[in-house]
């Protein structure tokens, strides 16, 4: 179910060293049995969808830290995930960029995924509909504000 239905954006992208961009997006579709030409085809839309098929061959020590976490994006989305898990995803990314995955988050709302998204940035956190703020372990405040993919999609 993991590899099938949830999406991860790890802090730490967790690419594979030895493999482009391309094949560390295609590898979880390829974990799910797909075939090798249709993972690649899928892997490179994903890495279109966060501005990195010129990218595509490139492994992780060639790319910046904010092109690695696209990357680290592109493999959790192109499962097509019903729930998306995102740790810091702008966290390593310029604020435009950062704006862009938002949006492409936000987007992924409105066609029915739900984004689990923790941050420590008050900027990211204020977009989003909902937001639990947690101390030690605790929830300590929960703010709704308005639906999701308004809330992501309309602040810049």
């Amino acid at each position: 179910m993991r590899n099938r239905r949830i999406g991860f954006v790890f802090q730490s992208f967790n690419l594979l060293p030895r493999h482009s961009a391309r094949e560390n997006v295609a590898l979880p579709l390829l974990y799910a049995g797909l075939g090798e030409r249709q993972a690649r085809e899928r892997a490179l839309l994903a890495l279109q969808a966060v501005g990195l098929a010129a990218r595509a061959h490139h492994g992780p020590q060639q790319l910046s830290g904010g092109e690695r976490q696209r990357v680290a994006i592109a493999r959790a989305l192109v499962i097509e995930p019903a729930l998306v898990l995102a740790d810091e995803p702008t966290g390593n990314l310029d604020s435009r960029t950062g704006a862009e995955i938002l949006e492409l988050f936000a987007e992924l709302e409105r066609r029915g995924t739900t984004v689990v998204l923790v941050t420590h940035d008050r900027e990211v956190a204020a977009r989003a509909a909902r937001v639990l703020v947690m101390r030690d372990g605790l929830i300590i405040e929960d703010v709704r504000r308005r639906a999701p993919a308004a809330a992501l999609a309309g602040a810049s």
